[in-house]
Parts: structure tokens; sequence; C-alpha cells
């Protein structure tokens, strides 16, 4: 599907009420649903008796119940119940796919693959306690050519020439480029003019302590800062191989205790008038799945690009997510 044995934010938190939640992830089916206690968990939403749809159901005493013949499964996904059978044994094979889960950030958290997950979350400590408003957007592309995208800095002249593009040059110093399996770090230089390219090594002589201005973690969370006051983050979110969520969130240091959701609804507003910019023309990109993209000609520019596509395929060498039942 894209790559296993990582954790995908899936969610926003608040879209997780007290009751079951369909939703189509990572190619798959799922529900979601909250214990007693307000943790979450993630299931396949089919029930594997007649694979009617457990959405429909519903919960009891911290179990998922069936809506067409009452099989009840815990949160580990084990069959509890099954009424028609009364006190019968229950086959131990009778069980419901399960993915470890996690809310943080804001954000509910699976874990994708056949690996033990690890403990940590692709996150960005900077933005914790900072405060933000997220917009969302569905588009038709693989997650592969979303996340390229905002790879790019060369586009922004021409995509972007009447918004955040308007006054940079289309010559592109660059970028500087640090990459490995974690994800990918990139520095602009856009205020660096010269009539030749420089070299990595020249360029990284100028960083300094200088943060990167674009980071992507693995699987597929990126944050662009802007000032060190205010960033943007996105939460790219593979529904299937043809269609990615955005979780578009700006990120600000500073509050308006007054005017803070007109603040927030204007940043959002602005926010969405660039990513329909780019998606008009990401989504008309061919092939859908960059790792098609077998002649296409990647430049100096496209450094952060080429390198995003040589990990991607490095990283689905590993061990890949068990088939969908």
């Amino acid at each position: 599907m894209w790559l296993a044995n990582h954790w995908y934010p899936v969610l926003e938190s608040r879209e997780l009420k007290q009751r079951l939640l369909k939703v189509e992830r990572l190619g798959r089916e799922l529900v979601f649903w909250r214990d007693a206690s307000g943790r979450v968990h993630a299931q396949n939403n089919r029930c594997p008796h007649l694979g009617a749809s457990l959405s429909q159901g519903k919960i009891l005493n911290d179990q998922i119940v069936c809506p067409f013949h009452g099989f009840a499964f815990d949160t580990e996904g084990l069959c509890q119940r099954i009424p028609a059978n009364g006190s019968e044994r229950i086959p131990p094979t009778l069980r419901l796919q399960t993915y470890p889960a996690q809310e943080a950030h804001g954000l509910i958290w699976i874990w994708y693959g056949d690996a033990e997950p690890v403990a940590e979350l692709p996150f960005f400590d900077v933005l914790d306690d900072l405060h933000y408003g997220t917009l969302t957007d569905q588009w038709p592309v693989h997650i592969s050519r979303a996340i390229e995208n905002q790879l790019d800095s060369a586009h922004l002249p021409f995509v972007h020439h009447n918004t955040i593009g308007r006054r940079l040059s289309p010559f592109i110093q660059g970028p500087y480029v640090e990459a490995d399996h974690t994800g990918v770090k990139v520095w602009n230089f856009q205020h660096l003019d010269a009539d030749k390219q420089m070299s990595q090594a020249e360029l990284r002589d100028r960083l300094g302590d200088r943060p990167p201005d674009l980071h992507l973690r693995f699987p597929g969370v990126w944050r662009l800062k802007i000032t060190p006051d205010f960033y943007q983050f996105i939460a790219f979110v593979p529904v299937n191989t043809q269609t990615t969520l955005y979780y578009l969130r700006h990120y600000r240091r500073w509050k308006a205790p007054v005017l803070d959701g007109l603040v927030s609804k204007a940043l959002s507003l602005s926010n969405r008038l660039i990513l329909n910019q780019d998606k008009r023309v990401v989504c008309a990109q061919s092939p859908i799945n960059s790792a098609e993209a077998e002649h296409e000609h990647l430049m100096g520019a496209d450094r952060a690009i080429a390198q995003f596509r040589r990990l991607v395929k490095q990283l689905q060498q590993a061990p890949q997510a068990p088939r969908p039942e």
C-alpha cells in the first residue's frame, strides 16, 4: 500500500466521539471507537462471522457488538460472546483484526505493519504547546504525489504566482537536503542569487545552526517553518492508493484572546486558497503514483524529491504489512 511498519495519523481526535466511526484508511475499511476510559481502538469494520458492518452495531461493556447476530469482540479483537451458541466454547481463531492505536497531538494514530510498534510517534516537538487550527481536504492523488508537492520549492513562483510565490525568483539555489530513513530535511536559499549553482558542501557551510525550512517525517507528516513563532503542518493520510486526505494545520505561538476564532478562520481560508492552487496542478499529474514515473527527468532543484523517492524504495523493501483479510 505505502510504507509498512510506521505510525500513521489517520483522524483528528475531535472526529471520534463516543460512538462507532467507520472510515477508509490505508485501503481498509476500519471502525474506530472509544472504551469507557476514552482510550481509542481501531479494528477491521467487517465482522468475521458473515461480514456485517460493525459500525452499525454498538459498544457494550468495552466490547464492540455486531448488529447482525450479537457477536461481541473485545479491545484485542477476541470474540467474547456468541449469543446463539450459549455457553459453548468460542473458537480462538474467531477474532477481529485490531491495529495498535495512540492518541497524541490532537491526532489519532494507528500502526500499520507486522513488526512490533515503536514507541516514538513521527511528530515535531517544536509544535507542542502552540495554538493551531485545522482544515481538511481530500485529493484524488497517491500520497507520493501529495508529499512531493510539499518538498518542491521550484514551483512556487509559477503555481503560486499571485500568492506566496509572488516575489520569489524562479532561480533556485540548492536546495540543501539531508535525508535518512526517518525523513527528509530541506533548506531553501531563495535570497541567495548567483549565476552558478553552489555545491551541497558550500550550501552546508552557510547553514550554521539554522533549522530546516521543510521537514518531512515518514510515513507522511510535514512541517514548514515560516518564523520561529509560526509553522505550517500537514498530515498526509492515505485513504487508498488513489486518494489522500490532508490535515493542514497552522501553528502559532501568539494568541488573540478576543479575536482568536477570526484569526484562525482567516489563516485557514488563506491556506485553502494556496492549497487549491497546488491541487489544480497535482491532481493532473500522471502517473498518479510517482513510483511509476520511470521516465521523469529530475533536476538539481528536485533534489528533495529525488532523495524522497530513493528512501521510499529502500523502505518498501522492508517487510510489508499483512494483506487485508
